[in-house]
């Protein structure tokens, strides 16, 4: 299993457009309405929802707060990960449409954006689709002013992605370019549509557009370091998040980038400060906290990587990834319990992607004396036929003595170099931890190095290796 953290992906929301800004009037709630437009700007999405829910308790048909906190309820969903603000959000900017009688065009924005996130956090084209639709039927209106146009040409684009279309998303970011030349928004989501259809060439020229733009925009050079770093260019992309840092030494984005980079590029203990000073600037970014305590664990700092992934873990308990991590350190800590724990927890909240985890469980369960019941947990794998197993099966399989170390190498799918070199990787820990369960340290420690000479750094059974033979 890969136990390396991917990159932090940045999604640009919509501009609070003038057309819907509160304006300073007779009306008795315009300074509350400035006021939350204002908070949501710096990015206090609860003041903002505090302050149009007080307008709204008085006045249950201002649409203006309810579009303002629609907005406000759909980023703070967006950046909180909860669904249910986002479609409370969706809600709000269903009752600013209404109770407006449809006058505004700009009260859609926070609608599809609240549904393009939907798509994305729950997987369901479904949400894209209907959006895509409403989205449509506002682009073909005669009567919308240029910014309203490239506002959402920028939105459809925006809903083309988690449709996977991303050559219309291009098509439609183009187009807000072409309408509104300065569109940051649509100036920075451009570049990433062409590197996600696979043009590789218009995306850089891209990206260097928008640095010749905004020469001053840390983001700028974060995404462009980003796109380097995807494609294997890590000098550039160091580069790149160095020079996002020059600008804004406080934007801990890049920094926490920077530190993966350094990280992919076999430099924990630099990755490690990197990561510390993001920390020391947004203490309580989970995912952060336990790239911490990857950049530890391969500094050999076991202690160290457990009090940051045991932290992660409390701040985002429900994430499949974060536990399984923290196991993999028990378990090469030699505490089996916490580590079966930590597993069976990830195994609960992510069956499928967890089954990888199912080899560890029962060793890790052999080895806290529970053979009996490690050996009832997984019969099942027993009772398949053998050509049915998957590569995990066949790792249970040979530990439960079904399937003997010649038959486990062959088993090898050697069609794809990097699979075949993963579950080389595996098979030999593997071998190497039932050969040790048989006291045999001898041929343990010659399968252990077998594991490693494979090369493939950022699986667990590597890292596994790694504290067996304590090689750092």
């Amino acid at each position: 299993m890969s136990r390396l953290i991917p990159l932090l992906i940045f999604c640009i929301g919509f501009p609070i457009t003038a057309a819907a800004q509160p304006t300073a009037t007779n009306d008795p709630f315009a300074q509350q309405k400035i006021q939350a437009d204002q908070a949501q700007q710096k990015g206090d999405y609860a003041k903002s929802i505090e302050l149009t829910s007080q307008i709204l308790q008085q006045n249950p048909n201002d649409h203006v707060a309810y579009y303002l906190r629609a907005s406000a309820r759909v980023e703070s969903g967006r950046a909180q990960g909860n669904a249910k603000t986002i479609r409370d959000g969706i809600g709000d900017a269903r009752e600013a449409i209404r109770t407006s009688q449809n006058q505004n065009v700009n009260y859609y924005l926070p609608y599809l954006y609240g549904m393009m996130n939907l798509a994305v956090m729950e997987n369901k084209k479904s949400h894209g689709e209907t959006a895509l639709g409403v989205a449509n039927q506002i682009l073909v209106r005669p009567n919308l002013t240029a910014e309203e146009r490239a506002n959402f040409h920028y939105q459809r684009g925006m809903i083309y992605l988690p449709l996977n279309k991303p050559q219309e998303a291009a098509k439609d970011f183009t187009e807000t370019i072409k309408l509104s030349p300065n569109h940051f928004a649509a100036l920075l989501a451009l570049p990433d549509a062409y590197a996600l259809a696979g043009n590789n060439e218009m995306a850089l020229a891209s990206f260097n557009q928008v640095a010749q733009k905004q020469p001053d925009s840390p983001v700028v050079y974060n995404n462009r370091a980003m796109f380097f770093q995807q494609q294997g260019k890590l000098q550039e992309a160091i580069n790149d998040f160095s020079r996002a840092i020059q600008i804004d030494p406080k934007y801990h984005h890049a920094i926490t980038n920077r530190g993966f980079a350094y990280l992919e590029g076999g430099k924990p203990e630099t990755a490690e400060a990197d990561l510390t000073q993001s920390l020391s600037i947004a203490p309580n970014q989970p995912f952060v906290l336990g790239m911490r305590g990857e950049a530890r664990l391969l500094q050999g700092k076991i202690t160290q990587a457990i009090e940051d992934q045991k932290q992660a873990v409390q701040l985002d308990p429900q994430n499949a990834a974060l536990r399984s991590d923290l196991g993999f350190s028990y378990f090469f800590s030699q505490n089996y319990p916490a580590a079966i724990t930590e597993f069976n927890l990830a195994a609960k909240l992510a069956p499928e992607q967890m089954k990888v985890l199912n080899p560890w469980i029962y060793l890790a369960m052999i080895r806290s004396n529970q053979k009996p019941a490690a050996d009832a947990k997984f019969q099942s794998v027993l009772a398949q036929k053998p050509e049915t197993r998957d590569s995990v099966d066949n790792l249970l399989a040979f530990l439960m003595g079904a399937v003997s170390q010649a038959n486990l190498i062959k088993s090898i799918d050697l069609k794809d170099k990097e699979r075949a070199n993963a579950q080389t990787c595996e098979a030999y820990f593997f071998i190497g931890q039932k050969a040790l369960l048989a006291g045999d340290n001898a041929t343990a420690t010659q399968n252990f190095q077998q594991a490693l000479n494979t090369n493939m750094k950022n699986l667990s059974a590597y890292r596994g290796a790694q504290y067996t033979l304590k090689k750092f």
